[in-house]
Protein backbone atom coordinates (compact mmCIF):
# COMPACT_ATOMS: atom_id res chain seq x y z
CA UNK A 1 0.00 0.00 0.00
CA UNK A 2 2.19 2.85 -1.26
CA UNK A 3 5.00 1.82 1.05
CA UNK A 4 3.09 2.62 4.24
CA UNK A 5 5.23 1.69 7.23
CA UNK A 6 4.03 -0.78 9.85
CA UNK A 7 5.85 -1.54 13.09
CA UNK A 8 5.22 -4.93 14.71
CA UNK A 9 6.08 -5.16 18.42
CA UNK A 10 5.72 -8.82 19.42
CA UNK A 11 7.98 -11.30 21.19
CA UNK A 12 6.68 -14.21 19.08
CA UNK A 13 9.14 -14.07 16.20
CA UNK A 14 7.62 -16.94 14.17
CA UNK A 15 4.13 -15.47 14.26
CA UNK A 16 5.49 -12.00 13.49
CA UNK A 17 7.60 -13.29 10.62
CA UNK A 18 4.52 -14.73 8.91
CA UNK A 19 2.60 -11.47 9.42
CA UNK A 20 5.59 -9.45 8.20
CA UNK A 21 5.88 -11.51 5.01
CA UNK A 22 2.15 -11.23 4.29
CA UNK A 23 2.18 -7.47 4.80
CA UNK A 24 5.29 -7.02 2.64
CA UNK A 25 3.67 -9.04 -0.16
CA UNK A 26 0.77 -6.58 0.04
CA UNK A 27 3.14 -3.62 -0.40
CA UNK A 28 3.72 -2.45 3.16
CA UNK A 29 7.17 -1.71 4.56
CA UNK A 30 7.38 -3.66 7.81
CA UNK A 31 9.67 -3.28 10.80
CA UNK A 32 9.89 -5.72 13.70
CA UNK A 33 10.73 -5.29 17.37
CA UNK A 34 10.62 -8.04 20.01
CA UNK A 35 10.34 -5.86 23.13
CA UNK A 36 9.47 -2.42 24.46
CA UNK A 37 12.89 -0.80 24.05
CA UNK A 38 13.42 -2.07 20.52
CA UNK A 39 9.86 -0.98 19.68
CA UNK A 40 10.37 2.54 21.01
CA UNK A 41 13.71 2.83 19.20
CA UNK A 42 12.05 1.77 15.93
CA UNK A 43 9.20 4.15 16.59
CA UNK A 44 11.66 7.07 16.71
CA UNK A 45 13.74 5.92 13.74
CA UNK A 46 10.98 4.72 11.42
CA UNK A 47 7.97 6.90 12.16
CA UNK A 48 5.48 4.15 11.28
CA UNK A 49 2.03 4.80 9.88
CA UNK A 50 0.58 2.03 12.08
CA UNK A 51 1.67 -0.21 14.96
CA UNK A 52 0.74 -3.86 15.56
CA UNK A 53 1.28 -4.41 19.28
CA UNK A 54 1.23 -7.65 21.23
CA UNK A 55 -0.33 -7.05 24.64
CA UNK A 56 1.75 -9.69 26.44
CA UNK A 57 5.47 -9.04 26.25
CA UNK A 58 8.18 -10.29 28.61
CA UNK A 59 8.28 -8.03 31.64
CA UNK A 60 6.02 -5.44 30.02
CA UNK A 61 2.36 -4.82 29.46
CA UNK A 62 1.38 -3.91 25.92
CA UNK A 63 -1.33 -1.73 27.48
CA UNK A 64 1.39 0.33 29.20
CA UNK A 65 3.42 0.60 25.98
CA UNK A 66 0.33 1.80 24.08
CA UNK A 67 -0.43 4.30 26.84
CA UNK A 68 3.14 5.64 26.71
CA UNK A 69 3.05 5.94 22.91
CA UNK A 70 -0.28 7.77 22.97
CA UNK A 71 0.97 10.12 25.73
CA UNK A 72 3.77 11.37 23.46
CA UNK A 73 2.51 14.21 21.21
CA UNK A 74 4.84 13.05 18.42
CA UNK A 75 3.13 9.65 18.24
CA UNK A 76 -0.40 10.23 19.47
CA UNK A 77 -1.87 10.04 15.94
CA UNK A 78 -0.27 6.70 15.06
CA UNK A 79 -3.02 4.06 15.12
CA UNK A 80 -2.32 0.96 17.21
CA UNK A 81 -3.86 -2.44 16.59
CA UNK A 82 -3.61 -4.89 19.48
CA UNK A 83 -2.75 -8.48 18.59
CA UNK A 84 -3.16 -10.78 21.53
CA UNK A 85 -3.98 -14.16 23.00
CA UNK A 86 -6.06 -12.31 25.59
CA UNK A 87 -9.72 -12.94 24.85
CA UNK A 88 -11.48 -11.37 27.83
CA UNK A 89 -13.85 -8.44 27.28
CA UNK A 90 -12.04 -6.47 30.01
CA UNK A 91 -8.84 -6.61 27.95
CA UNK A 92 -10.66 -5.15 24.96
CA UNK A 93 -12.09 -2.44 27.17
CA UNK A 94 -8.67 -1.56 28.62
CA UNK A 95 -7.20 -1.53 25.11
CA UNK A 96 -9.77 1.02 23.98
CA UNK A 97 -9.12 3.14 27.08
CA UNK A 98 -5.38 3.38 26.36
CA UNK A 99 -5.94 4.42 22.74
CA UNK A 100 -5.77 1.14 20.87
CA UNK A 101 -7.98 1.49 17.80
CA UNK A 102 -8.62 -2.19 17.04
CA UNK A 103 -8.16 -5.57 18.76
CA UNK A 104 -7.42 -8.82 16.94
CA UNK A 105 -7.13 -12.12 18.78
CA UNK A 106 -4.38 -14.62 17.97
CA UNK A 107 -4.16 -16.71 15.93
CA UNK A 108 -4.59 -13.82 13.57
CA UNK A 109 -6.87 -14.33 10.56
CA UNK A 110 -4.84 -12.84 7.70
CA UNK A 111 -7.82 -11.49 5.79
CA UNK A 112 -9.18 -9.77 8.91
CA UNK A 113 -5.79 -8.21 9.65
CA UNK A 114 -5.33 -6.94 6.09
CA UNK A 115 -8.83 -5.50 5.98
CA UNK A 116 -8.39 -3.82 9.36
CA UNK A 117 -5.03 -2.26 8.42
CA UNK A 118 -6.28 -1.04 5.04
CA UNK A 119 -9.42 0.42 6.60
CA UNK A 120 -7.50 2.24 9.33
CA UNK A 121 -4.83 3.63 7.00
CA UNK A 122 -7.41 4.78 4.44
CA UNK A 123 -9.25 6.71 7.16
CA UNK A 124 -6.17 8.13 8.84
Amino acid sequence: MDGKKILIIDDDYNSSKAIKETLEETGYVVFYACNRQEGLNNLKEVGPDLILLDLVLPGESGFKIAQDIKANPDYTNIPIIAISLKKEEIDKHIAARVGIISYIEKPIPTSQLLFCIKDILNNK
